[in-house]
């Protein structure tokens, strides 16, 4: 007795025996989750700035805050969710530097007097519980990092450099590091209850992300690294990827779904009614495919504006010529078959001979060039963005995949020194088109009745 398979069984098995669908399907999967979820669960956000750090390489830590904290008792602080989310935050942070500027007049090389304020010293050491040193000659010369040194009247100025008799006033600035503070803050319901610095009780405080030596939220560790690095206002590389890459996903299925809305119906009307109506149809898409797509796309931007619908309608309208060409081809083929007229002998209208009988039947084809027109949108997307054109959002630009592209160019330096910028997201950018295209090329042949 023959064993019997539905369609839809037999595409299943030769999906699954055909690798190249397979890697393309997983290649797929695995962008398509991390656009999904690691915006979503990522502790930081993509517009969340930390310009201490600055452009910083893969596997850099940094302390789950903002540039600048508030924190006061029975008010909402002013910090990043994190914080705000967290029961106990005790933090270990560094002091300020406390400055401490002298004046020195020098008469024939040799030091006259030493002011600080409108005390005068006959001699200071800056040998011990000093962090730093450093000295500005007349001429606005800074010289940092400077060794311990004593200054004492009468003698000459420590520093070689400074022992210049054309030298009339030096200004000597000297820097102690503050003892670290460890502060504890208890939050309730993401309002602040309690803040405790050094053991003492405390109504408010405040603190930059650069001063935090050590963060602990709830017992655990505040710290997380930066996988892809970082961008010149600190951004987390890693989460702006992914949050691009929904908008370059989104723009790329959005227009690829305008473009198989127009070109599948066009396309299949034209197969359909046959005649003056097919060749008149074709001629207007082969006066459309002798235009240039991009400059009509830039020209629709310009005219009405960057905002999301019109990208949707701008790349859309330009990608739907190969569609209904490939819908009016498979009809013609289609609309001699005994099911059509058996459809018209049974009443059947115009309509319903085309929605129910004609569009089913060129679906296969119509997949398959699916697949591969979402990662010439996404290309042509990243193209725009590469010019300036990014989509624009309530006023706000919204960065897909080329513009971060374009942005790591930008930033990549003379030797490459921040290629991390451009690495990450043209990586995550090329395994997603070469998903798509790995797909697409699976499902034709899993798709054509011709093989097997």
């Amino acid at each position: 007795m023959l064993e019997s398979h539905t369609p839809f069984q037999i595409f299943l098995k030769r999906f699954f025996s055909h690798r190249l669908a397979l890697i393309g399907s997983f290649f797929l999967i695995a962008v398509g989750l991390g656009v999904v979820l690691i915006p979503e669960i990522s502790p930081t956000d993509p517009s969340t700035t930390r310009p201490w750090l600055g452009m910083s390489p893969p596997g850099t830590q940094f302390p789950l805050c903002l540039s600048e904290n508030q924190f006061k008792i029975n008010e909402d602080p002013l910090t990043s969710p994190a914080l705000k989310n967290a029961q106990s935050i005790v933090l270990e942070l560094k002091g300020n530097e406390e400055q401490t500027e002298y004046r020195v007049v020098l008469r024939r090389g040799k030091i006259r007097t030493i002011q600080q304020g409108v005390t005068a010293y006959d001699e200071v050491s800056f040998k011990e519980g000093y962090s730093r040193l450093e000295a500005i000659d007349a001429n606005g010369k800074v010289v940092t990092n400077l060794p311990p040194a004593i200054i004492k009247k009468g003698d000459k100025p420590p520093i070689t450099w400074l022992q210049n008799k054309k030298q009339r006033v030096l200004i000597f600035r000297a820097y102690k590091e503050a003892s670290n503070q460890q502060i504890t803050i208890e939050m309730q319901g993401g309002i602040c209850k309690s803040i405790q610095q050094n053991g003492n009780a405390i109504e408010q405080t405040s603190f930059d992300g650069k001063q935090i030596i050590d963060i602990k939220l709830d017992g655990k560790s505040g710290w997380r690294t930066f996988h892809f690095g970082s961008d010149q206002l600190g951004r987390d590389l890693f989460v702006r990827v992914f949050y691009g890459g929904r908008i370059s996903v989104m723009v790329g299925l959005t227009a690829t779904f305008v473009s198989l809305f127009i070109g599948l119906l066009y396309g299949t009307i034209a197969g359909y009614l046959g005649g003056k109506w097919d060749r008149l149809m074709m001629a207007f898409t082969d006066i459309l495919y002798g235009l240039p797509f991009i400059f009509l796309v830039i020209l629709l931007m310009v005219c009405f504006g960057r905002n999301l619908f019109m990208f949707f309608l701008a790349l859309g309208a330009v990608q739907w010529l190969t569609m209904a060409r490939i819908a009016r081809g498979q009809v013609v083929v289609l609309r001699t078959r005994e099911y059509l007229d058996a459809a018209r002998m049974s009443g059947a209208t115009t309509w319903n001979l085309i929605f129910k009988h004609l569009i089913p039947h060129t679906l296969g084809p119509v997949i398959v060039y699916t697949t591969l027109t979402v990662p010439v949108v996404i290309m042509e997307e990243s193209f725009l963005a590469f010019l300036g054109l990014q989509i624009q959002y309530n006023n706000q630009m919204l960065d897909s995949w080329g513009a971060l592209i374009k942005e790591g160019i930008d930033r990549l330096g003379n030797d490459g020194q921040q290629s991390w910028l451009l690495l990450f997201p043209a990586s995550v950018m090329v395994i997603t088109l070469v998903g798509l295209n790995a797909l697409g090329d699976g499902l034709r042949d899993c798709l054509d009745p011709k093989e097997h």
